[in-house]
């Protein structure tokens, strides 16, 4: 018998190496896009409610019976845009909330203005408005002239 007929071993199994190589990598792939659109879902939708500017704002509008008097009882915030800006003039760290407010007798859009250069936010300046357009200045003071009003 010739040395080259003489095989022990069975023949080398097919692999798909590659293909599951490369499903694997696109299963993972997707996995990590699925979960990290789940989780800016989530705080689009309900993670907001635990930020502490947040916090600090809805804390102010709870206490004043002119937001109670706009949109009524049982205030929940229904959508939340929010602007960070550092301003070089001087006046240290802002932050610019709008949020549109929901209650049992109507919504409203809310802006807040904060200043973050202390250890705790502190707002500077809130502004409500109803359904009927008309601005309510829940802290800071309404401009002397309509026409200064940039908000």
């Amino acid at each position: 018998m010739e040395p080259y007929y003489e095989q022990d071993e069975p023949p080398p199994r097919r692999s798909h190496g590659c293909l599951w190589g490369c499903l694997t990598v696109l299963l993972v792939a997707g996995l990590v896009t699925a979960a990290l659109f789940g989780y800016g879902a989530w705080y689009f939708f309900k993670g907001f409610e635990n930020d502490a500017r947040i916090q600090t704002i809805m804390a102010t509008v709870y206490s004043d019976p002119r937001a109670e008097m706009v949109l009524g009882r049982n205030i929940k915030i229904v959508d939340v845009e929010k602007r960070f800006f550092n301003t070089s003039s001087g006046h240290g760290k802002t932050a610019t909330f709008t949020l549109r407010l929901t209650g049992s007798e109507g919504e409203g859009e809310l802006k807040a203005y904060l200043d973050l250069n202390g250890p705790e936010a502190k707002v500077t300046l809130m502004v409500l408005t109803g359904t009927d357009g008309h601005p309510h200045y829940l802290v800071g003071k309404e401009p002397k002239s309509p026409m200064m009003q940039s908000i």
